[in-house]
């Protein structure tokens, strides 16, 4: 994996500096974001962490499987989380209506982003043999889970309580729907022949995957005025993937592996939306 780009300090500077701005004084307010009406386009700076588990079943049960004694027949197990930064730059659209006397406000918009980063772990292979690389056994294979891009639609529902207004913010709550594109690559190294192998005999290779995964966000947001038409927003959010299962089938030794992943990010993003 290549040197990741991301520098958290400078992301906790970037962030402080932001909600600074957005915690600014009210002579800066130039107008009600929630008084709003009307389509809007935005850009967005999102960053967080994303974590993923993945499990593994090596099963070589089959009664014609060519997996020698004493690993014959059985199933071997392994699960393993890794965790990496991921960031990106997006586009959204959407329209804002009032509601109320004009100091709650309901939202929908629909956008795409695209990220950079990946998240890596290492399985500790299960099996009889000391290195775990024998045929039928669960390898220790090193895998890499990247986020590509991804598109969808938000809800937000928020308002100024409490004198916000007066300062030219707002607060809101969203929930959303989004299908994220993911570069799932599995790296392995082992036997795949019934007598033993020395690492001179080893075999290696990559499976590559590409996933659409269902994600589920939730989130809080603050948003503040830059003038009558256009606002800066900053939103912290969780999203929920939901979880892919495939099979990989070794025909010629007669040998399955049953694998699944999910995964979950903690994020924030940034955002400036123009009204029109």
């Amino acid at each position: 994996m290549g040197e990741n780009v991301f520098k958290p300090t400078t992301c906790v500077v970037n962030w402080t500096v932001t909600l600074a701005a957005l915690a600014g004084p009210p002579a800066l307010a130039q107008a009600q974001t929630t008084t709003v009406r009307g389509f809007h386009l935005g850009v967005t700076l999102p960053v967080g962490q994303i974590g993923a588990t993945m499990d593994k079943a090596v099963d070589n049960t089959a009664p014609n499987t060519l997996v020698p004694e004493p690993r014959r027949g059985m199933v071997f197990r392994d699960q393993v989380s890794g965790d990496g930064f991921a960031y990106g730059v997006g586009v959204v659209g959407g329209y804002r209506v009032p509601l109320s006397d004009g100091s709650w406000f309901l939202e929908g918009d629909a956008g795409v982003e695209w990220h950079w980063g990946e998240t890596e772990a290492r399985f500790a292979g299960v099996g009889t043999s000391a290195d775990r690389r024998q045929l039928g056994e669960s390898w220790p294979d090193r895998w890499t889970f990247a986020k590509d891009r991804s598109y969808g639609a938000s809800l937000r529902l928020g308002g100024s309580p409490g004198g916000l207004d007066a300062r030219g913010m707002a607060v809101y709550m969203m929930a959303g729907m989004h299908l994220a594109g993911v570069k799932f690559t599995n790296h392995y190294t082992g036997c795949l022949t019934p007598e033993p192998c020395d690492p001179s005999g080893f075999t290696s290779g990559h499976e590559d995957r590409d996933f659409d995964f269902t994600v589920w966000r939730a989130g809080v947001g603050l948003e503040r005025s830059l003038g009558e038409r256009a606002v800066i927003r900053a939103e912290a959010g969780y999203a929920r993937y939901v979880r892919e299962e495939w099979i990989t089938p070794f025909n010629d030794v007669v040998v399955t592996v049953d694998s699944s992943i999910d995964a979950n990010e903690v994020g924030l993003s940034l955002g400036v939306v123009r009204f029109f």
